[in-house]
């Protein structure tokens, strides 16, 4: 019983680092700009699956607590950011973006920042008994880029990968580098995108056949804020996929080099 209680320990204070980790990048926040409703709406998106997350850690600490007002302040807790994910997706339906946000590049570990969402992730998906496994070529890869902004487009496809995925899956995570780019690629196990939805991919509002597995909300905006965040970094996102077989999203970034800091003037520059 004792090594159980560790290793669950163990999961805690891991999945807490992420969590801790993602509270520090929602404090730059304002990076994006507050007057997107599109953005504004993620942001919201992202407090709440803190939030959920925090819900869920607690939930295991207090496994068993003898208060029974305890467990119905889990509940209530769990209710309302149901609530909040019903109400930010009816935020991303009606949302619309006149201005490109403004993004502040720096140097940032993609290989860190990988094993921070992987383990987060991993604690979510354990509802699911979904596994999520990541393999990078070294622990230290650094990208160029909108630390804010990177964290968006990743916890989109950390989201997406869950959500469509079968339960007892597996969701894989691997980088590599590629001449002066970095290469992340996030890879599920569901039924996959047909000819017509890979079409349609990044698409504002445009909502795809697929179903999540876990009667998970979808707001049809995700993915085409994803690519214009990246499109935003200089970098690319497209989808491998063969219907049936699942899906694989990869995202394509700059390496950081000492020129990067360099050229930073132009890089940090509002987007027109």
């Amino acid at each position: 019983m004792r090594d159980v209680i560790d290793q669950v320990t163990a999961s805690i204070l891991e999945a807490r680092k992420g969590l801790e980790q993602a509270l520090t990048d929602l404090e730059k926040l304002p990076a994006i700009d507050p007057h997107s409703l599109a953005f504004s709406a993620h942001a919201l998106q992202k407090y709440r699956t803190i939030m959920s997350g925090t819900t869920e850690l607690l939930s295991l600490k207090l496994t068993g607590h003898p208060d029974p007002e305890v467990q119905a302040w889990m509940t209530y807790m769990r209710q309302a950011t149901e609530m909040m994910a019903r109400i930010v997706a009816d935020l991303m339906n009606s949302a619309t973006v006149s201005r490109a946000p403004a993004l502040k590049f720096d140097k940032v570990n993609l290989a860190k920042m990988l094993r921070r969402f992987s383990d987060a992730y991993q604690v979510k998906a354990a509802d699911k008994r979904i596994q999520v496994t990541y393999k990078p070529e070294q622990d230290t890869i650094f990208v160029w880029a909108d630390a804010v902004a990177l964290a968006a487009v990743l916890d989109n496809l950390f989201s997406n990968a869950l959500k469509y995925s079968p339960l007892g899956g597996e969701v894989r995570v691997t980088l590599w580098k590629e001449s002066a780019m970095v290469v992340c690629a996030v890879q599920d196990q569901g039924q996959g995108l047909s000819r017509e939805d890979q079409a349609k991919l990044f698409q504002r509002g445009v909502k795809l056949s697929s179903v999540p597995t876990g009667g998970e909300p979808s707001s049809g905006y995700g993915l085409a804020v994803a690519k214009e965040l990246t499109t935003l970094m200089h970098g690319e996102i497209w989808c491998d996929s063969e219907f049936g077989k699942g899906a694989r999203f990869l995202l394509r970034l700059p390496e950081y080099h000492d020129t990067n800091e360099m050229n930073s003037g132009h890089l940090n520059a509002p987007a027109r």
